[in-house]
């Protein structure tokens, strides 16, 4: 056991530890948990509220990832016969392998709630005898010129013509929330990679953004969810060790430095220790 990594995943047998991971015990909040879900699940319609404690039912070390290249291609014949024929071929793409150091596959239970309440009431207005001034005053909430790109018109005049009438919909308030109401539970695969230390950054990220790239494109997922958006195929977990930190004057400011860093393309940041 010469590697951080290697002490890591040794330590990630205990199931305790994997929990610590990903609810640490100087994080009531449940922040960092927040932040995995927040990655992969976009509410829309939905506002989590209370998260419990992680179910984990799957834990795997060094996870190869398939990293494939797709390739297209177009053939088009014109004389003496029109023909056309279109491929897409999917090889395998040459150069290191990409490797999962431990993956997971939890389940997360939410409190949650609506943030948005059901249709109530369906409102329309008559146009025809509005001028732009006064379209503008009532319907402030619009954007005048982006309704007219949308519509395909020039100019006001056309858009009366296209659409005599505009349509508002109204909703009921959203139901408060209800700490006793039962729980959503949210699929949730996490990957972990491991650093050894904190000088390559850039290579920290770049290996971080190919890694997800490759598992969005080998495990398709849908869009969205009943609520909001599906954002990626799982959350991503970025491991450095916490002694790497010490060299600087404020290791608590680095590490919030590299959290941020990493945050701004979607990625979650843990510091450990091995003992």
């Amino acid at each position: 056991m010469n590697t951080f990594c290697d002490q890591l995943m040794i330590q990630y047998l205990d199931p305790a530890r994997i929990q610590g991971l990903l609810v640490p015990a100087d994080d009531p909040d449940k922040n960092r948990l927040r932040a995995l879900l927040a990655s992969v699940y976009e509410p829309s319609t939905l506002e989590v509220h209370v998260l419990e404690a992680p179910s984990v039912l799957t834990t795997q070390f060094q996870v190869p990832l398939d990293d494939p290249l797709t390739v297209r291609a177009n053939w088009e014949k014109l004389l003496p016969d029109t023909a056309q024929a279109r491929a897409v071929l999917e090889v395998p793409r040459t150069g290191p392998p990409l490797w999962i150091d431990v993956a997971l596959d939890t389940r997360v239970t939410a409190q949650v709630a609506l943030t948005s309440g059901a249709l109530d009431a369906l409102a329309s207005e008559d146009l025809t005898g509005l001028s732009q001034q006064e379209f503008v005053a009532r319907f402030a909430f619009l954007d005048l010129a982006d309704l007219m790109r949308r519509a395909q018109v020039s100019d006001y005049q056309e858009l009366q013509a296209e659409f005599p009438r505009i349509y508002r919909l109204h909703h009921a308030q959203p139901p408060p929330f209800d700490p006793t109401a039962p729980g959503r539970t949210f699929r949730l695969r996490v990957s972990v990679l491991v650093f050894p230390d904190l000088n390559d950054l850039a290579g920290a990220l770049r290996r971080l953004v190919q890694s997800r790239q490759a598992l969005d494109e080998s495990r398709p997922h849908p869009d969205e969810y009943d609520g909001g958006a599906v954002l990626a195929a799982g959350a991503w977990l970025a491991v450095f060790p916490r002694a790497a930190t010490l060299p600087n004057p404020e290791p608590a400011g680095l590490e919030q430095q590299v959290t941020d860093l990493l945050a701004t393309d979607g990625f979650v940041t843990a510091f450990e220790t091995t003992t």
